[in-house]
């Protein structure tokens, strides 16, 4: 009889274990640990990053002629220029980066009746190149004088040019000698250029104090803040949850420490670079998740949804 009932104990006890299992299975495993942000009154803040160089306002070329040729404007591509005949040089009076003066002689030539010609600075600045010496002839540039006035001329591109406005302030850096200096929009361009494939629009940025190493033609990073809010509440972007610009998952606990999340929809103002407003449905203080800690699978897709808005 005992070995009848065998095979019916061996059965009942597998089903006892199954059962165990789904009982205290759950109860071993690991739980989540959540990363979190607590909301609280703070700032939004949206950049147009755009990249151009430190140029000068003014590049004037100088020749065998009365008056210079202006050759570049904002660190726009210096122009070939011609004066007329090609005539003799017979002095020259200033050397690249000297600093010159509103009526400063530069050189001398000989005109067609060989008369000596003197050709006098017709506004301030420094000396960028010289190119020719005395005793040969040309009809080109003699030299060429900077404004010594800066400006950032950066490039915006088409999507982000409608953000853009006037008296706006920029951060800027230069990457070569890792100097950061704020600057002030003061002009945008109106017709596009085409770069790289891309149409942008150049935008001027007025500075005033250059770091010390700074030159001219450096390449420069220009971050302009085209939206700013101060005193609002904001959850991160990465706070988002899933598909839809509304959705927050809110972490909460009880006295024993038991954590409940809870899908909440807020409705959101301004997306910045790194955070959205919220303008209802969520208070100072909640805790909304951002992420999971160590390498358990997350049970909802964070980070900001496909579509997030780039502007207001």
């Amino acid at each position: 009889m005992s070995r009848k009932r065998w095979p019916l104990f061996t059965a009942i006890g597998a089903v006892l274990l199954v059962v165990a299992g789904f009982v205290v299975a759950p109860m071993l495993a690991a739980k989540p640990s959540y990363e979190t942000y607590m909301v609280e009154s703070t700032s939004v803040t949206k950049t147009v990053s755009a990249n151009g160089q430190l140029a000068e306002t003014k590049l004037l070329a100088y020749g065998p002629a009365e008056q210079p040729t202006l050759i570049s404007v904002n660190g726009s591509l210096a122009l070939p220029v011609q004066f007329g005949a090609s005539l003799e040089i017979k002095s020259v009076k200033v050397s690249v980066g000297s600093t010159v003066k509103t009526g400063q002689s530069l050189f001398t030539y000989a005109d067609v009746l060989g008369r000596e010609v003197t050709v006098k600075a017709v506004a301030s600045g420094v000396v960028r190149s010289v190119d020719t010496t005395a005793g040969l002839r040309t009809s080109g540039s003699v030299m060429t004088i900077g404004s010594n006035s800066p400006v950032v001329s950066v490039f915006v591109s088409e999507y982000d040019a409608d953000l853009v406005a006037l008296k706006q302030i920029a951060t800027i850096e230069l990457d070569a000698i890792s100097a950061v200096f704020e600057g002030t929009v003061t002009r945008i361009g109106q017709v596009a250029q085409s770069l790289s494939g891309i149409k942008q629009y150049e935008v001027l940025l007025k500075v005033s104090d250059l770091p010390e190493g700074a030159r001219f033609g450096m390449s420069a990073t220009a971050n302009i803040k085209v939206l700013t809010k101060e005193g609002v509440l904001a959850v991160p972007l990465n706070a988002l949850v899933g598909d839809q610009e509304t959705l927050v998952d809110v972490l909460t606990s009880d006295a024993s420490g038991n954590q409940t999340v809870k899908r909440v929809e807020a409705k959101l103002g301004i997306f910045g670079d790194s955070f959205a407003e919220v303008i209802s449905g969520l208070k100072v203080g909640d805790e909304v998740i951002t992420g999971l800690k160590g390498d358990i699978p997350a049970p909802v897709n964070f980070g900001p949804p496909p579509g997030a808005r780039n502007g207001a």
